[in-house]
């Protein structure tokens, strides 16, 4: 078929394999006229992908080393058709095949001249390899070009229809990105939005049709990281029942890192929906899985723990008092902290997981795994029941599970006393860290700092009101 597009306008056709043989005719036109100004030239865009309906106009990706080369060749470019458009973009240069002197002129092929080894000319590439292989991604691609194209038939510029395939774009980008850098061995790529994280995560599908979580840690980080890749061994050899570490080293972004995937729900989802007594099993069944993770202990060189949370407790107060916000009740947490820092004397350390609450675990085939030891630290274990306020206000029934079964029965009165002390401590910190997330978090805070203050009767009782002293199974 004829190729060619009436500038202003949006018109998708089947896929032609004559495209190809048209790009590589221009291919070897353009290799006469630019020489060893050009490092190479592709035939890109969606006309290079067999399958999918596109714009019957050729895109061809020129990488240049010096653009100044290519400027140059602009006068023989344009003797063998390829008129110069002025849109540089600094990182591009751009010329098009066509009549550009009537309105409505026909155009056939775009020329986009970018740096060798660029960011510009990886997408190109990446691109068009990811739909290649990857035919869903492919096909999602036409469905909305299809439907930008019916809505915008008559398009100055493209505008719209650029614009609406602006985020598909991005993020298949970030896809074809991860695709290509472990060399197409992923056939599927879904990126992950959840979490607190700095890593970028994705689910990825190997060619078997196994799944796998992929983690990848900016390069700063990769000490602190080689460290976790070492614990979690420690921990696995356990017998913990937790996301399983497969596979790590490094990559262009910096450190990655494949686990199992763990098909299930988040347990913080699916508590409301379980009777109470499960909801105390899962709790109790995490109480002993900590228990064991704890058995881990700490570095000998492990700095005096009161010397350590003190100066953090210190920290915490001098930030909370400068950050510009108050909640109501904060008097009663800084003294409840002040008037018993001596429970921090003489406190054993282990590892902790360091982040250990409901949104923390997973529930596959109904048994319990936990997730996420990215914050993993060292430290008194009964600090690291801090996060409790989380599985507390998710489920009063998983929280006293939890205490329960990490004790083997009744917590002592010892442990209640520095608990509340550690989230006395974790609720002034907790308001100066929601400020740069905005003011969403900030409220989800200060509404938790009431609950703590409800639950501790403005800590006049170290017993708080969600553990169910009186229930049993």
């Amino acid at each position: 078929m004829a190729i060619g597009l009436r500038r202003g306008t949006v018109e998708l056709a089947a896929h032609d394999p004559a495209w190809e043989s048209i790009a590589r005719e221009t291919i070897g036109r353009l290799w006469h006229i630019l020489g060893n100004a050009a490092a190479d030239i592709q035939h890109v865009g969606s006309t290079s992908v067999p399958g999918i309906k596109a714009k019957p106009i050729i895109d061809l990706a020129v990488a240049a080393d010096d653009f100044d080369a290519i400027r140059k060749l602009t006068p023989a470019l344009e003797a063998g058709g390829f008129q110069y458009r002025k849109m540089e973009r600094g990182t591009q240069l751009l010329f098009a095949v066509g009549d550009y002197a009537s309105p409505g002129g026909l155009v056939t092929h775009f020329l986009h001249v970018v740096q060798t080894g660029g960011a510009e000319w990886r997408n190109y590439i990446n691109f068009r390899d990811y739909l290649k292989a990857n035919a869903a991604a492919a096909k999602a691609y036409e469905a909305l070009k299809v439907r930008l194209a019916a809505e915008n038939p008559n398009d100055p510029g493209r505008e719209k229809y650029l614009a609406g395939k602006h985020d598909f774009i991005t993020q298949t980008l970030a896809e074809a990105q991860i695709w290509a850098e472990f060399g197409g061995r992923f056939t599927g790529v879904a990126p992950i939005a959840k979490g607190w994280s700095e890593d970028t995560k994705y689910c990825v599908t190997q060619a078997d049709g196994t799944k796998r979580l992929l983690r990848i840690t900016p390069v700063v980080r990769h000490e602190k990281k080689n460290a976790l890749f070492q614990m979690l061994e420690r921990v696995a050899a356990l017998g913990t029942p937790m996301c399983q570490l497969t596979e790590h080293g490094a990559c262009a972004d910096g450190i990655y890192a494949l686990y199992d995937w763990i098909d299930g729900e988040d347990v913080e989802t699916a508590l409301p929906h379980l009777p109470a007594a499960e909801q105390y099993a899962l709790g109790v069944k995490s109480g002993e899985i900590l228990r064991t993770i704890h058995t881990i202990p700490a570095p000998e060189s492990q700095e005096d723990w009161a010397v350590r949370f003190n100066r953090k407790t210190d920290h915490k107060i001098k930030t909370y008092g400068e950050c510009g916000l108050r909640f109501a009740g904060d008097a009663a947490v800084i003294a409840y902290i002040e008037q018993n820092r001596q429970l921090l004397e003489g406190r054993p350390q282990c590892f902790q997981h360091g982040d250990y609450h409901t949104g923390n675990m997973m529930l596959e085939d109904g048994a319990l795994r936990i997730i996420d030891f990215d914050r993993y630290d060292f430290g008194d274990p009964w600090e690291e029941f801090n996060r409790i306020v989380w599985s507390a206000a998710a489920s009063p029934h998983f929280a006293t599970g939890q205490l329960r079964g990490y004790f083997g029965g009744e917590p002592p009165l010892a442990f209640f006393q520095l608990l509340a002390f550690y989230i006395a401590s974790n609720t002034l910190s907790s308001i100066y860290w929601a400020i740069p997330f905005g003011q969403a978090e900030i409220d989800t805070m200060m509404q938790q700092t009431q609950s703590v203050l409800a639950w501790y009767d403005d800590f006049r009782r170290v017993i708080p009101t969600w553990y169910l002293q009186d229930f049993c199974v």
